[in-house]
Order: structure tokens, then C-alpha cells, then sequence
């Protein structure tokens, strides 16, 4: 069974993401894959900035505030795990990919 890059639970819609500190690359997706999110942040993986920087940007990115995007798992790796209240995993996606330009 392959791992989806977002699903669903009781609790919220998950996502899975890896980012990419220091990027020069202006888009904020920089490819989706099956399995994750590759992501495009600037700042660096310093002091929690970078982590803030993807909570603030995927929150902006589907019209959410702060407190409805958690960053839950890997707070010190580039692969990460992000619980997004109040969409459905379907609607992530299709949000993720309407703002990837490929």
C-alpha cells in the first residue's frame, strides 16, 4: 500500500511535507509527489524560523489561520508531518496542485 501526501482522520486532514530552508525559488510548492509535499521556504532551519515560516505560508496558501494549520511531526527534520483543520484531504490536494505550476 503506497502512503497518500494527504489524508483524512477524525481529528483533521494531515499532509506530507518536505522542505526545502534557504530556498531561492520564489513558488512555495515545489513538486508534489504521491507520498509528499515538496515545499520552497526561505528561511533557514534555525532556531524553529523555517517551521514557523511553513505554518504561516500553508495556512496563507488555503485561506486558514495560523491556529488551523499544526505543524505535528518532525519539528527538526526536513520531512514533515502538518494537521490542517477544516478541509478534507481531497480539497488540499487540489489546492496544492492548482497553485503548483509545473
Amino acid at each position: 500500500m503506497t502512503e497518500e501526501a494527504a489524508w483524512d482522520s477524525e481529528s483533521g486532514t494531515f499532509l506530507r511535507v518536505v522542505v526545502k530552508p534557504k530556498s531561492r525559488e520564489r513558488e512555495l510548492i515545489a513538486d508534489i509527489e504521491q507520498s509528499w509535499v515538496v515545499i520552497n521556504l526561505k528561511s533557514a532551519a534555525r532556531g524553529g524560523k523555517a517551521n514557523t515560516e511553513l505554518v504561516k505560508r500553508v495556512s496563507k496558501l488555503f485561506g486558514l489561520s495560523t491556529s488551523e494549520v499544526l505543524l505535528v511531526k518532525g519539528q527538526r527534520s526536513r520531512e514533515k508531518i502538518i494537521q490542517i483543520y477544516g478541509l478534507t484531504a481531497k480539497e488540499v490536494m487540489i489546492t496544492l496542485k492548482a497553485s503548483h505550476k509545473q
